[in-house]
């Protein structure tokens, strides 16, 4: 038998379970890798760490294994033997053994991986520069061999060991005492499940087969769904952001106020059969607004899990939502170059860098998040950073910036529809984008036929409002932008107001109207408030006034909603002279406050400037 599996010289792609090198005189030759090991004084310390967590038994055996064995005093026994049997194992054991054999005399460059599943790189083989896992392996004395045969396998005695380096993944574990609290999230989606094809068989007790080596397949839905990295995958290169105790308290603090959840809350829903060709208000102050409770709803939140220790079910959304958006922008892949070379490279940011996280987000304020940087660690696909701070801004990440043109409810006297243009090359004094990838105007417009009298309504839902404070803008289009080139087309502004129906703490409707600085709620004074005449000569954003909403929406069937209405109640052949019937928008926008400082504070220091 030992004749017949003596060991050959078969490349690492050989699978099968036993692999052969060539015969050979030497002495080890007739030996297993453990009576080899154990007969080596310089080799005492590793074969007592062998000896402790069971591999004198595994380097017995007739399985194919290369080992790298780190001589007396190329590490510290000692501290090895104060960790537990799994984690010198699966660190230190594991990582200097490999299945198969891997000859130094084979010229080509290889990737091995070692039993607890690093890569290491075998390059320059038969060279002056060899080196295995980055470094240098070039006999420096009589304590340095390579080749050495066993019946099972190969033997190198090596005097500068491997480290163990963590995956992104691993790392979590190893961090939980400064980071417990988002350990403990990552680790609720933590599973290991039976890989039985490439276990080993033992028993069968009581009808169920038993496993002599159990392989486990690890998975974490938050990591590969949720954020969309493959993190524990040594073929992969990741940086890991790990927001420490500190900085999960700092976060959740500051984030969890925009996620107020009421567990039931009502809400005007714009699809309901009792709005229909119903007027949104009129000119009179027991006509200023429509009907209290008109087509209202009640959303209901999901019930909370079963296992949930939160006391609502209000609260258990508020903690998800929050924890959600402090985590979803951790991990970064250090492949894309573009974006993120200065995660690998450890270079400083500046301002005006980006990164491009596995979420598909961009992410700005990197200087500050050098400055949050509590420790840097060198990973086996990548890097991590501890961090004492989540300072990437609020409108990039858990409060952005709200902008709809989607039409939730229309009218007319006649019932027509409203139809959705687009309007490309458009000249810089007409309108100017916010954003350099935007090349064309769309906007939505009520269809009224020529002549008739109706004055028109539109009314838009506003999905994924915050509990926060925004801006509220509405973008117009002027008519004439449908008859560019006709010298006798009459420009015309329009006469327009703006109604908004929300939901306040105590799930009560309220009803307001901007008047360009706030909502104003009591309907006597709201029948005073000029209207907003604008959208004769270009594409105006009105400012219809600041709003404070104490609930949130996000992630229910709950929305708020503006009402866009003429303040004329009827269209006559005098008043279609002086303004225009139709209603173009093009955006409505809710920008939230933090946004909105930021922006007054550019323009504030660019005026000094």
């Amino acid at each position: 038998m030992v004749a017949s599996y003596l060991l050959a010289t078969t490349s690492c792609t050989d699978f099968s379970d036993y692999n052969t090198i060539d015969a050979s005189a030497e002495p080890s030759a007739d030996k297993t890798l453990w009576e080899n090991i154990e007969a080596n004084a310089d080799l005492s310390d590793f074969a007592s760490v062998l000896r402790k967590v069971g591999y004198d038994k595994v380097l017995n055996e007739s399985h194919t294994y290369t080992v790298w064995a780190p001589v007396n005093g190329s590490f510290n026994k000692d501290s090895l033997f104060s960790l537990s049997d799994e984690k010198i194992t699966k660190e230190f054991v594991n990582n200097m053994i490999a299945d198969y054999s891997h000859l130094e005399t084979d010229i080509n460059d290889t990737t091995i991986y070692m039993l607890n599943e690093k890569l290491q790189k075998f390059t320059g083989k038969n060279t002056s520069s060899m080196s295995f896992a980055g470094i240098e392996l070039i006999p420096n004395s009589k304590l340095q061999k390579y080749n050495c045969p066993s019946t099972n396998g190969l033997l190198y005695t090596i005097t500068n060991p491997s480290a163990f380096r963590y995956n992104a993944y691993e790392i979590i574990s190893e961090q939980k005492d400064e980071a417990s609290k988002f350990h403990d999230l990552v680790m609720r989606f933590h599973t290991e499940t039976l890989d039985e094809s490439r276990s080993v068989p033992g028993k069968i007790v009581d009808g169920v087969q038993q496993y002599d080596d159990s392989v486990m397949i690890v998975s974490n839905q938050m990591m590969s769904q949720m954020l969309r990295a493959q993190v524990s995958n040594e073929d992969s290169l990741y940086t890991i952001f790990i927001p420490n105790d500190e900085a999960w308290e700092e976060a959740s603090a500051r984030i969890a106020p925009y996620y107020n959840y009421l567990s039931e809350m009502v809400y005007q829903d714009l699809s309901h059969k009792d709005l229909v060709g119903v007027k949104g208000g009129g000119t009179t102050a027991a006509a200023c607004f429509m009907k209290a409770g008109l087509g209202q709803m009640t959303s209901k939140l999901a019930s909370k899990p079963a296992d949930s220790e939160l006391s609502s079910d209000a609260a258990y959304m508020q903690d998800s939502v929050t924890w959600r958006f402090m985590t979803q922008d951790l991990v970064y892949s250090e492949t894309n170059k573009h974006y993120n070379s200065k995660l690998s490279s450890g270079a400083r940011f500046e301002e005006g860098d980006t990164l491009y996280s596995t979420t598909r987000s961009k992410r700005t304020n990197l200087p500050e998040l050098d400055e949050a940087t509590v420790s840097r660690i060198q990973l086996s696909n990548g890097h991590a950073r501890v961090i004492n701070k989540i300072p990437f801004k609020s409108w990039e990440t858990y409060a952005p910036e709200i902008r709809t043109r989607s039409v939730g409810r229309y009218i007319t006297a006649t019932g027509n529809s409203f139809s959705t243009v687009r309007v490309e090359n458009l000249p810089d004094t007409l309108c100017t984008f916010d954003y350099p990838t935007e090349t064309e105007l769309r906007y939505v417009r009520i269809n009224v036929p020529d002549g008739n009298s109706a004055a028109p309504e539109m009314d838009f839902p506003l999905h994924g409002v915050l509990s926060t404070t925004y801006d509220i803008y509405a973008v117009v289009v002027p008519g004439w932008l449908e008859h560019m080139g006709d010298e006798e087309y009459v420009r015309k502004p329009y006469t327009l107001r703006f109604d908004i129906n929300y939901t306040n703490e105590k799930n009560e409707e309220v009803r307001a109207r901007f008047n360009g600085e706030e909502a104003i709620t009591t309907a006597t004074v709201a029948t005073k408030i000029a209207p907003f005449l604008c959208g004769d000569q270009k594409i105006d954003t009105l400012k219809l006034g600041r709003v404070t909403f104490p609930v949130c929406y996000a992630g229910t069937d709950a929305y708020p909603n503006i009402k866009v209405l003429c303040t004329l109640s009827s269209f006559g052949s005098a008043n279609r002279k002086k303004y225009d019937q139709q209603i173009r928008i093009a955006n409505i926008i809710l920008k939230p406050i933090d946004l909105v400082e930021y922006e007054e504070k550019l323009k504030a220091t660019k005026k000094e400037d």
